[in-house]
């Protein structure tokens, strides 16, 4: 018994000494371990469930409060102001206008001196007149109502816009990256009174020729339409090139 114990003591010792060479041997239970990396938590599925970022509480008040601080940027419809806006200029009416006023003040003394000295003969005659009369003035509002408030223009830095009509209106735009030519139309008491047509034509026959008719200082409004026209040209090509 003396003996197998000696024999088994030596073989471990040379075991361990032959082991000296590549290292100590170490049982399972000192081997270390190393740790497994968990896998990426999705931001958009995490472990407790779908969780996207507008579902969060206050996310969507955040969104809506940069893009109104944002404002009106960028190219479409974006980033769009209004540069000027009229109506048909009531100067167009002043000759007419006149013309009824000096027709009224003479029907006036007509009615005068007919009921004021008792010339019942021309009491037919000053009725008839002022009845005439009547009409032209009312004929007069009606143009006036169909012109002021059928014709309604608004420019803005990207498109133009044509209103016309009054109980069945029509809306017409024009960009201005298609305008081509912007003229004016005047007469000479159009040039007296600073009132005439501006005339706005496309770059291709296809689309309509806008007229911006009876509005006042047609010169200052066609250089805002040009201007505009070619600022937003610029923009259009500058924006083409970066990309």
């Amino acid at each position: 018994m003396t003996e197998k114990l000696t024999v088994s003591t030596l073989d471990t010792n040379q075991a361990g000494t032959g082991n000296l060479e590549s290292g100590p041997t170490l049982t399972p239970q000192e081997a270390p371990q190393t740790p497994t990396a968990s896998p990426p938590v999705d931001p958009l599925y995490p472990p407790e469930g779908p969780n996207p970022q507008g579902t969060q509480p206050g996310v969507v008040e955040k969104m809506e409060k940069e893009t109104a601080e944002k404002g009106t940027e960028g190219r479409g419809v974006e980033g769009e102001s209004n540069v000027w806006e009229a109506r048909y200029s009531m100067k167009n009416f002043l000759g007419r206008m006149l013309v009824r006023t000096l027709l009224t003040i003479g029907w006036i003394i007509l009615a005068v001196y007919t009921w004021g000295y008792d010339h019942s003969g021309v009491t037919f005659f000053t009725v008839l007149a002022g009845v005439i009369l009547v009409a032209f003035w009312v004929m007069l509002l009606y143009r006036i109502l169909l012109a002021r408030y059928g014709h309604e223009y608004l420019l803005t830095n990207r498109r133009l816009f044509v209103t016309t009509g009054l109980l069945r209106r029509r809306r017409d735009q024009m960009e201005l990256l298609r305008v081509k030519d912007v003229f004016t139309r005047q007469t000479m008491t159009d040039n007296w009174l600073s009132i005439g047509t501006v005339v706005v034509v496309p770059d291709e026959s296809s689309l309509p020729t806008f007229y911006l008719a009876g509005v006042d200082d047609p010169q200052r409004v066609m250089d805002l339409v040009w201007h505009c026209a070619r600022s937003e040209r610029d923009g259009k090509t500058v924006q083409v090139e970066n990309l």
